[in-house]
């Protein structure tokens, strides 16, 4: 009997349970709706995967509601580089996604990832494949899903980075030197109401 190692990529990281978040300005796509091809409407968005040593968004979790596709209901992995987002109307869109391509997709399991799903995906978007999806990095893993954004009419690729969450530790720190600044002046007010009362 033989056992398969797995190997797992231990960088892929949701973004929810880490310590980051969206860059400012940057819209945060989870629970948005999701179409396809024909601006079919296949599920919702429930959570994004970064990379944590690029921090860049590398795959969208979408909850898949198969019954309209004829199709099991059930949590797939689709690479970031192939949605373009609808920041106006909240949606997702994958305009060259197929049946096909959702019945090829792996299942997502929350932190097993490895390397073997990875290539499933990608040979699921690869260009012999026929999707609308020309990947000149397809062979080169750190640019494979690396995107320019192009912010016309509302729409981009959705191509961005994740930034540290301020800590809470820190945000209280900076309250609290707000307030005592906020104290110094209230102290230097009254001192300079002081001097003018008559005695």
């Amino acid at each position: 009997m033989s056992t398969k190692e797995y190997v797992y990529n231990d960088h892929l990281k949701e973004l929810h349970a880490s310590e980051y978040e969206m860059r400012e300005g940057e819209p945060d796509i989870r629970s948005w709706k999701v179409t396809a091809l024909h601006n079919q409407e296949i599920g919702r968005v429930t959570e994004l995967l970064f990379d944590d040593i690029s921090h860049r968004i590398r795959y969208i979790i979408v909850e898949l509601n198969g019954k309209p596709l004829n199709l099991v209901s059930r949590v797939v992995i689709i690479p970031s580089g192939l949605a373009v987002i609808h920041e106006k109307e909240r949606l997702v869109a994958f305009p060259g996604l197929t049946v096909g391509h959702l019945a090829s997709l792996p299942g997502y399991d929350k932190g097993k990832i490895t390397i073997e799903t990875e290539r499933e995906i990608r040979d699921v978007f690869a260009p012999s494949k026929g999707i609308v999806y020309h990947d000149e990095d397809y062979n080169n893993p750190d640019r494979l899903y690396s995107r320019e954004q192009n912010r016309g009419d509302n729409t981009f690729l959705y191509d961005t980075e994740v930034v540290e969450k301020v800590s809470l530790k820190d945000e209280m720190k900076e309250n609290i030197e707000r307030v005592k600044e906020s104290v110094r002046k209230m102290e230097h007010d009254v001192d300079k109401f002081g001097k003018y009362e008559r005695p």
